[in-house]
């Protein structure tokens, strides 16, 4: 069965050329393994440039390609695939960055996509760049014709994506991993920073215990799992309305000072808010970064100026969580005119999204749980947005025993208003609120929480709690004072804690170690 391997680098960052795996880089492991591919007879790079350094194939007896493109959209992968497949029996389809394709897989799949005829072969349940995809000559050429005219950027998914198109229309052959690790959200891709450090402490764990399975490695590891925060959670106002019957921050601000949120004028300074993101940027390279902690964001003058300074970074994002109480067509075209002028994002996430809390389906509803008369200005706070933002804002709703009702005529409307919405379950803060959750949601074996292992919050005064859900307390460190990777650090214990299945303090009654951030 002839054979041509094609790995794909128009978008590989420079982090697949970096030597950290016992002096060679991603791609030349994964070239290394392409070689290996039984019956290959072409090794073909795409990529976006020809300065793109590629090492040489160790035999003279494979033809190798490089095909350079300055920009690769899905419909331009599709077609160079099928052209150059021409002749071939089978095309091994994979990604330049991925270090760790397994020789073992990839024959199984070569084996079954030869004993069943199929035209798409892939396996299931492994961490993403464990596996190729296998696809016929004849499958290229139809997908490249379903995707004539998608201009869109290549992806990890962008086969498959394609196939769902017409999936019934092909023959598919599916391996299945023994135990299913979709759920870690591991990519073994040297895509990004993050990624590139999971995979080189996976390296190294592989070396250690030679006769570990990869798999066992990964969902028993706390520093493969634990590698740099991907959300930033920033508060940048101290005040707000402080009504709100589902949110502890009041109650613990007048705790803590002794007096009203609603009379807190605090903010963060534009100089202080430009530190952290330096330093976020240094530390996790590509991230999301909510401006919505604590406090209505929109109430700081400076607002525009902070979604500028993080879109500087053209690897972040930004995160705005409101109840639009602040809005005016003003703001909106202010921050609109700065994400215009951003350079273009480098982290697969758009520039800004927006959420708004609504939580209700009318105005008594909605006065009941924010304590205000608000509704009529959040609504128009989405119509607002839709306007300079389009597919970027998401209404909230927040699932309760007191809004239940209000659920499925909340969701009608606003996707059908705008396409989506987000229903949030109801969070406690581990009972310090009263319980009013209408469902329960959390999975049967729980998992290692996901705000332990990816999320960092900050608050206005510098101060990084553990989690968001202490609110105050619990502090690891100050993102002025202390070193971002000490501060980081400090969260390693509790999630080693939580891989042994041993939960203290908070999150013995936390539910929230399911919920996902970006």
């Amino acid at each position: 069965m002839k054979t041509i391997v094609i790995l794909f680098a128009g978008t590989a960052d420079e982090y697949a050329y970096i030597p950290i795996f016992d002096g060679k880089s991603a791609s030349e492991l994964a070239l290394s393994w392409a070689e290996k591919v039984p019956n290959v007879d072409t090794v073909a790079v795409l990529s976006a440039s020809d300065k793109t350094h590629l090492p040489s194939l160790s035999t003279e007896k494979l033809s190798f390609k490089h095909i350079v493109q300055e920009s690769w959209t899905i419909s331009l992968l599709l077609k160079t695939i099928a052209e150059i497949s021409v002749g071939f029996d089978a095309v091994v389809y994979g990604f330049i960055d991925a270090p760790f394709y397994s020789d073992e897989i990839t024959n199984i799949l070569l084996d079954n996509f030869k004993k069943y005829g199929a035209e798409y072969c892939f396996a299931d349940g492994y961490p993403a760049g464990l596996a190729p995809e296998i696809l016929h000559h004849d499958t290229a050429n139809i997908l490249a014709k379903l995707a004539k005219d998608e201009n869109n950027p290549v992806t990890r998914t962008s086969i498959f994506d394609t196939m769902k198109i017409d999936i019934n229309a092909f023959e598919i052959e599916t391996e299945i991993a023994p135990k299913d690790l979709r759920s870690l959200r591991v990519n073994l891709y040297c895509g990004t920073k993050r990624d590139t450090l999971q995979c080189e402490r996976l390296y190294s764990l592989l070396n250690q215990f030679p006769n570990k399975d990869i798999c066992t490695l990964i969902e028993s590891s706390s520093s493969v799992l634990r590698t740099l925060p991907a959300f930033y959670d920033v508060q940048i106002v101290g005040g707000c309305k402080g009504s709100c019957i589902f949110c502890p921050y009041p109650i613990a601000f007048e705790e803590r000072y002794a007096k009203k949120v609603s009379q807190c004028i605090d903010v963060m300074s534009v100089e202080n808010f430009s530190k952290i993101i330096d330093k976020i940027a240094d530390f996790s390279s590509d991230a999301v970064v909510s401006l919505s902690l604590w406090g209505e964001p929109l109430r700081h003058k400076d607002i525009a100026k902070f979604v500028e300074i993080v879109l500087s970074k053209n690897k972040l994002s930004v995160l705005i969580e409101t109840t639009g109480e602040d809005l005016s067509i003003a703001l909106a075209k202010e921050i609109s005119d700065v994400v215009l002028k951003s350079p273009l994002r480098k982290n697969e996430q758009v520039p800004i999204n927006w959420i708004v809390a609504i939580d209700a389906a009318d105005e008594n509803m909605y006065k009941s749980l924010h304590g205000n008369d608000g509704f009529a200005k959040a609504v128009q706070a989405v119509e607002i947005l839709l306007n300079f933002f389009p597919n970027a804002v998401y209404p909230q709703f927040l699932r309760m025993n007191e809004n239940e009702l209000h659920m499925e005529p909340f969701y009608r409307y606003w996707k059908e208003k705008c396409g989506q919405a987000i229903i949030q379950k109801y969070d406690s803060f581990a009972e310090k609120l009263p319980l009013r959750k209408v469902a329960d949601l959390t999975p049967i074996h729980r998992n290692v929480c996901w705000h332990i292992r990816r999320d960092m919050s900050i608050l206005l005064n510098g101060d990084v709690p553990l989690c968001r859900e202490y609110i105050f307390d619990n502090i690891c460190g100050n993102i002025f004072e202390d070193k971002i990777e000490d501060i980081w650090h400090k969260g390693l214990e509790t999630f080693e804690c939580h891989l042994n299945h041993e939960y203290k303090g908070l999150c013995k009654n936390c539910d929230e170690y399911y919920t996902f951030n970006f």
